[in-house]
């Protein structure tokens, strides 16, 4: 009689299990109750977000001065404004400089009274006139207008001495705006 070894067991890999295998069987449909979603669908829903997500961006950045800068053309006219003369320029330079004074004391609610009224209308007079003489001058003076309006508007109380810096930008390019339109550079 021979003597037979009992049968062995095939070698198998210790991480060889059914659970982990990559040959599980697959998914037959949506379970009892469910529907599925066709892949269009997910194709489209993705699509979408993207397409939201890109125009966004570019939305985000007209408005923030990106590609497309809301400067390409002169601030609009506003009326109740001083009249784009040697008295008005000198009128807006004082009004100015009281602005900075309140951003200096953190009085939002006397910047805000003052600055919303002449001296804002005033600014958007005077640079169309300015950028007619000098173009540079008077792109550069509506673009540091409208980022203290912006930060005017969204900051708040949160930096006062920056919001307060933005208005000395401004007082600066209206008193060479001034200059250049023939009148004496303000002071005060």
């Amino acid at each position: 009689m021979l003597n037979n070894p009992p049968l062995a067991r095939p070698l198998q890999h210790p991480l060889s299990n059914p659970l982990l295998s990559r040959r599980r069987a697959r998914s037959r449909g949506p379970a009892r109750g469910q529907t599925s979603i066709p892949d269009w669908v997910w194709g489209a829903g993705l699509g979408a977000i993207v397409l939201i997500f890109v125009g966004g961006f570019f939305l985000l950045s007209n408005i923030t001065g990106g590609s497309g800068s809301t400067c390409d053309q002169p601030l609009k006219s506003i009326g109740n404004a001083p009249n784009a003369d040697a008295a008005g320029f000198q009128e807006t330079d004082v009004g100015l400089g009281h602005l900075v004074g309140f951003l200096q004391q953190g009085d939002l609610d006397g910047a805000n009274a003052l600055f919303y009224g002449p001296t804002h209308n005033f600014m958007h007079t005077a640079e169309p006139a300015i950028r007619e003489k000098d173009e540079t001058l008077g792109k550069n003076l509506c673009e540091a207008v409208i980022k203290f309006e912006t930060d005017f508007d969204t900051s708040g109380a949160t930096n006062l001495s920056l919001l307060a810096n933005e208005v000395t930008i401004v007082r600066n390019y209206l008193r060479d705006g001034a200059g250049a339109l023939g009148f004496p550079r303000p002071s005060g």
